[in-house]
């Protein structure tokens, strides 16, 4: 389960990030991340909640954005977003000459964005 060590990698984040700040409490936490790491957003969200237990992060909510692929197509170089309905968006990633020799641009980025904190 990789969402249980990207949990702890926000947490580590987050708290570091906030005591530079004199935060004496996370409100709220907002994330990007990309399709392709097939993150489940409800299983980090229950692994985060584990573990910010007795932290000044615990209740904080995880706002979470997920970001389209985007891809090059090595044949015909054209660039393109992946859209599907389908659980693995990589298994979509198709070019409309019929090519799948594709180079991957974006979508399995993992970035903090932002959060917010109460102070003294």
């Amino acid at each position: 389960m990789h969402e249980l060590s990207l949990a702890d990698g926000i947490l580590k984040t987050v708290l570091q990030a906030a005591e530079k700040e004199g935060a004496t409490k996370i409100k709220s936490i907002k994330i990007e991340m990309g399709e392709i790491l097939l993150v489940n957003a409800e299983q980090l969200t229950f692994c985060f909640d584990v573990i910010s237990k007795d932290t000044i992060a615990e209740g904080a909510e995880l706002d979470i954005t997920y970001l389209k692929p985007r891809v090059l197509c090595n044949k015909c170089r054209k660039e393109f977003e992946i859209v599907s309905d389908n659980d693995l968006p990589i298994l979509s990633m198709i070019c409309e000459c019929g090519s799948n020799d594709l180079t991957v641009l974006s979508g399995r980025e993992f970035n903090i964005k932002s959060m917010k904190i109460e102070e003294d």
